[in-house]
C-alpha cells in the first residue's frame, strides 16, 4: 500500500511523503514513514531508528529535525521504520507527552518488539525499497538512538551498501547485563545483595524470555530484555565497512557511559574510520543538554557525519 502526498515546502521544493505497508514473512504488517525532496536526482536514504518506548517513533524531536533539513546541499530521503503497534501517549495542556501509571503498550508491540525483530524488520523494507523505489540511489545513512543505536549497529554491519553510521547513547562495549548491574547496584552498602537479586532476575529473564512478562517499564518485555542483556555491539562493528561516529552523554543515566568507553577502546585497531564524541553534561538523548543551541550544534554534526561520511570524519 502506498500513499503519496507532496507537503509544501515552499515554492518548487516541495517535500514528499509516502506511507508504505510491508508485510513480514508471517504476513503482519509494518509500518513505514517516508519523506524525500522532489528532485529528479537519486538521493540516499537516511534511517532514523528510535529507542524502545513503545509510542510511535515519529513523536521523537530529533525526527521532525530531520524532515525539516531533507533539501539541503546535500539532498536525502528519511525512513522511519515504525515500531510494532505504537500507543499514542496522551499530551498534557502545554501538548507535552505523559507517560502515567495508565499508559500501556500494545500486544503487537509485546509480540514483535525485540532487537532481531526489529533488524529483522528494518532489512524487509530496505529489500522492498531496493524493488520499488527508483528514487533511491541504493546508499544508506543510520541514525539509531538508544535501543536504535543496537538495532542500527546490527543494520549497518549487515547492510552491504552502508555509507554512514551514528549512533547515539547505546553503549555498545560491554553487556547489557553488566551496565544494568552496574547501574542498579550502584550503592556500595546495598551492592552484594543488590547484584545476587538482579542476577537472579536476568538470568530467570534468559529461562524464559516471554513477551508476557516486563522487567523496568511497560516496554521491556523479558523478550525484548534477552535481545539485549549478552549483547556487545562491538563484536559486529569492528567489521563495520562505513565510518561510524558514537555520541553518549556523559550523564546518561539509561546506559552507562562505561560501556561506549569500552566500546571506543574495542574500535581501536580494527580499521574502523571510527570518532566517539562524549557531551560533558548530556543526558540520555541529544535533547538532553543544557541549552537546546547545544542540542542543535550535536544534530548538525551528527548530520554532517551521516552526509559527509568518511569526508566528515578528516
Amino acid at each position: 500500500m502506498l500513499a503519496l502526498v507532496p507537503a509544501v515546502a515552499g515554492a518548487g521544493n516541495a517535500v514528499l511523503e509516502d506511507h508504505l505497508q510491508v508485510l513480514r514473512v508471517d504476513g503482519s504488517p509494518l509500518q513505514v514513514h517516508l519523506q524525500r525532496p522532489s528532485t529528479p536526482d537519486k538521493v540516499p536514504l537516511l534511517v532514523y531508528i528510535d529507542g524502545s518506548l513503545c509510542i510511535p517513533s515519529t513523536y521523537n524531536q530529533s525526527v521532525a529535525w530531520l524532515q525539516g533539513r531533507l533539501q539541503g546541499k546535500s539532498p536525502f530521503a528519511l525512513a522511519v521504520i515504525e515500531k510494532p503497534g505504537p500507543t499514542e501517549p496522551p499530551l498534557n495542556k502545554d501538548g507535552d507527552i505523559e507517560i502515567g501509571p495508565d499508559f500501556r503498550c500494545s500486544e503487537e508491540f509485546r509480540r514483535y518488539y525485540t532487537i532481531e525483530q526489529r533488524v529483522l524488520d528494518h532489512l524487509r523494507v530496505l529489500q522492498h525499497l531496493n524493488r520499488n523505489a527508483p528514487w533511491w540511489n541504493g546508499e544508506l545513512l543510520i541514525w539509531g538512538f538508544s535501543d536504535g543505536g543496537r538495532i542500527g549497529a546490527q543494520l549497518a554491519s549487515y547492510y552491504p551498501k552502508t555509507r554512514s553510521v551514528a549512533l547515539v547513547g547505546f553503549g555498545g562495549g560491554s553487556t547489557m547485563a553488566d551496565s544494568m548491574e552496574a547501574m542498579v547496584c550502584a550503592e556500595p552498602e546495598k551492592r552484594t545483595e543488590c547484584q545476587a537479586t538482579t542476577r537472579a532476575q536476568m538470568d530467570g529473564i534468559r529461562k524464559a524470555p516471554v513477551p508476557t512478562r516486563d522487567w523496568m517499564g511497560e516496554s521491556n518485555t523479558y523478550a525484548a530484555w534477552a535481545s539485549r542483556l549478552d549483547a556487545v555491539e562491538a563484536n559486529v562493528l569492528r567489521d563495520l565497512n562505513a565510518p561510524l561516529l558514537v555520541v553518549h552523554g556523559e550523564r546518561d543515566g539509561s546506559v552507562p557511559v562505561a560501556s561506549a568507553r569500552r566500546l571506543a577502546e574495542l574500535m581501536q585497531g580494527s580499521g574502523v574510520v571510527f570518532r566517539y564524541l562524549e557531551v560533558p553534561a548530556m543526558r540520555h538523548s541529544l535533547w538532553g543538554t543544557d541549552t537546546e543551541q547545544e542540542s542543535e550544534a550535536l544534530h548538525e554534526e551528527v548530520l554532517a557525519w551521516l552526509i559527509g561520511g568518511a569526508d566528515a570524519a578528516g
